[in-house]
């Protein structure tokens, strides 16, 4: 049995670590400096469900601020060649970017796009670095498209 995700206890942590501040969690997710302070306050519970209380946040900003603490937490160790894969499928699969499109926008060859996507150690160093960075621009631009 494995222990539940604990968000609020990760942030908090990163931050008493160095690894993060309020000030960038405010910038990365847009909420307002009293939501970040309230929520990371864990000398009060968090409230869910039916309450009396007002919500410190929504239940979407709480399932932003959850996301980005797993993806800090747990999803850095992941691996550069799965990474690069996992970039590589988010661009075709929720972006609908093809092939040659990643390939045209990269100016990288088509074969080096397609052998990263089916097994990135196929692929040179060089050319994986260069593709990784590549679409990690590509990742950025399209969230940045898409607004908050």
């Amino acid at each position: 049995m494995s222990d539940a995700f604990d968000s609020r206890h990760e942030l908090g942590r990163m931050i008493a670590d160095g690894h993060l501040s309020e000030e960038a969690l405010q910038a990365i997710t847009g909420l307002e400096p009293e939501k970040i302070r309230a929520f990371l306050d864990e000398t009060k519970p968090v409230q869910t469900g039916m309450s009396a209380e007002p919500q410190v946040l929504s239940g979407d900003e709480s399932m932003r601020l959850s996301g980005l603490a797993v993806q800090l937490a747990e999803g850095l160790p992941i691996g550069d060649d799965e990474r690069l894969k996992a970039t590589l499928e988010s661009l075709t699969v929720e972006c609908r970017l093809t092939l040659q499109h990643i390939s045209g926008l990269t100016g990288l060859d088509v074969g080096d796009v397609e052998r990263a996507l089916r097994d990135p150690r196929t692929v040179p160093l060089e050319k994986k670095y260069e593709l990784a960075s590549k679409a990690s621009y590509l990742i950025n631009a399209v969230n940045r498209a898409r607004g908050r």
